[in-house]
């Protein structure tokens, strides 16, 4: 028996030595799989950065702005000049169904934030009070005149109302795209901290242009201009733009707090989104609260629901911007 017993202790330490062999096998053929995964990636991601370089020229003008050029893109002819300001993970492109309609009446200029798409990189802390600052130099530099009008989708929302806060003699009109909220925050859960971190991981191998490849595709853009959107908008430095845009919403809503927008009687409108985008009824409820108050920001000011619409309004239902658009420079003709 004792010696069956000592074969038996025997036998168990050979079958824990081979499962440790085995392991440190797996581990290995692990780690050289992922080495391999991150190199190819990155080779992808460099590789399919440089095609769309050649494929997919800016259609506006790089204008230099303290050293860093930025994409603006102006159409259409008249006054005021209507200001497109896209939503976080987004750029010119984010307009494409709605800058064309709105050249047939006024003139309106669509841009790519600091390195967003066509514009070289922004760097570090991106948030409201940079932005504004860099769209108010950026106009002044292409010699676009006030007044303005601005419209904002989401975060975009955010900015040109501090825009409209600091420049107040520059601004004729708001209209507001299901826009971010100064109070939000308090009121909405935001994205997590760790978020941003995890955008500039992905960019660099790649990740982030398959995520784009997968994703649904946005509703009524034509195949190029959505092959033109997942291509430029998952470049490394566009990613890295937007995480830190992302990482700066606490702040750029502080700012907003500290000067929101006051219009006066100047026209407003305000457009909320009418479908549920997969968010409860409670924060539903809540967004749309919000979207109210956006709207006595002017005492012209008006809020219409978009009822076919999700989050990105100008997608789902773009005549219904570019209508808010008309109204406004007509009150505004009005007006004067």
């Amino acid at each position: 028996m004792a010696a069956s017993a000592a074969l038996s202790s025997e036998e168990f330490m050979i079958t824990i030595s081979w499962l440790w062999r085995v392991t440190k096998r797996i581990a290995f053929g692990v780690v050289v799989f992922l080495v391999i995964a991150l190199v190819a990636g990155a080779l992808y991601q460099i590789i399919a950065t440089r095609l769309d370089e050649g494929k997919y020229p800016p259609p506006g003008q790089i204008v230099d702005v303290e050293g860093r050029g930025l994409h603006l893109y102006c159409t259409g002819d008249g006054t005021p000049t209507v200001i497109l300001e896209s939503g976080l993970d987004g750029g010119s492109l984010d307009w494409s169904l709605v800058q064309p309609e709105v050249a047939k009446f006024g003139r309106v200029c669509s841009y790519d934030r600091a390195g967003i798409a066509w514009s070289s990189s922004g760097g570090g802390h991106r948030n409201a009070g940079q932005i504004t600052d860099e769209l108010h130099k950026l106009l002044d530099t292409a010699h676009i005149a006030p007044p303005y009008v601005l419209v904002g989708h989401s975060i975009g929302g955010v900015y040109v109302q501090l825009f409209a806060a600091r420049y107040p003699d520059e601004v004729a009109g708001v209209v507001l795209v299901d826009s971010s909220h100064q109070d939000q925050l308090t009121r909405i859960p935001g994205i997590p901290a760790f978020v941003p971190y995890l955008y500039k991981a992905a960019a660099p191998v790649g990740i982030a242009r398959i995520v784009n490849e997968l994703a649904a595709a946005p509703p009524n853009l034509t195949a190029e201009t959505i092959a033109k959107r997942t291509s430029l908008y998952s470049h490394t430095h566009s990613v890295y733009a937007n995480a830190n845009e992302m990482a700066a919403i606490p702040d750029s809503m502080a700012e907003l707090r500290d000067s929101p927008m006051q219009l006066g009687d100047k026209p407003l409108i305000v457009l909320s989104r009418g479908l549920n985008d997969g968010s409860s009824a409670e924060t539903e409820a809540v967004w749309r609260d919000l979207q109210s108050d956006l709207a006595k920001r002017s005492s012209n000011g008006k809020l219409f629901i978009a009822h076919k619409s999700g989050h990105y309004i100008q997608f789902f239902e773009a005549e219904l911007v570019v209508d808010a658009i008309r109204q406004v420079i007509r009150a505004v003709a009005t007006n004067q």
